[in-house]
C-alpha cells in the first residue's frame, strides 16, 4: 500500500478589518490571495471598561501591605522552612 502525503505550507498576514453590513471582509491591497484557498481566523476585539483608579485609591487599597517587612529576612525564612534547612 502506498500513502501520498500532501505537504502545505502557509504565509502567515495579520491586519486590522471591519467586516461590513453584509458581511464581507475587504483584503488590503499587496495581499496576493485572488482565486486562491485561505484560511481564515478571525478574532472579535472586545473591549472591555477596566475601571480606572486614581492615585489615592490606590495607595489607600495597598498601602501598609509591606510596612515593617524585611524581604530577604522573609524570603530567607520561606527558604529554610520549604528545604527543611
Amino acid at each position: 500500500m502506498i500513502i501520498f502525503e500532501k505537504s502545505i505550507t502557509m504565509e502567515a498576514y495579520k491586519f486590522k478589518a471591519k467586516v461590513s453590513e453584509n458581511g464581507t471582509i475587504v483584503v488590503p491591497s499587496g495581499f496576493d490571495v485572488k482565486n486562491k484557498e485561505v484560511e481564515v481566523i478571525i478574532l472579535d476585539e472586545v473591549i472591555q471598561n477596566a475601571s480606572k483608579k486614581n492615585i489615592k485609591e490606590f495607595l489607600d487599597k495597598f498601602s501598609g501591605i509591606a510596612i515593617g517587612i524585611d524581604a530577604d529576612q522573609a524570603k530567607w525564612e520561606y527558604l529554610k522552612e520549604k528545604h527543611n534547612l
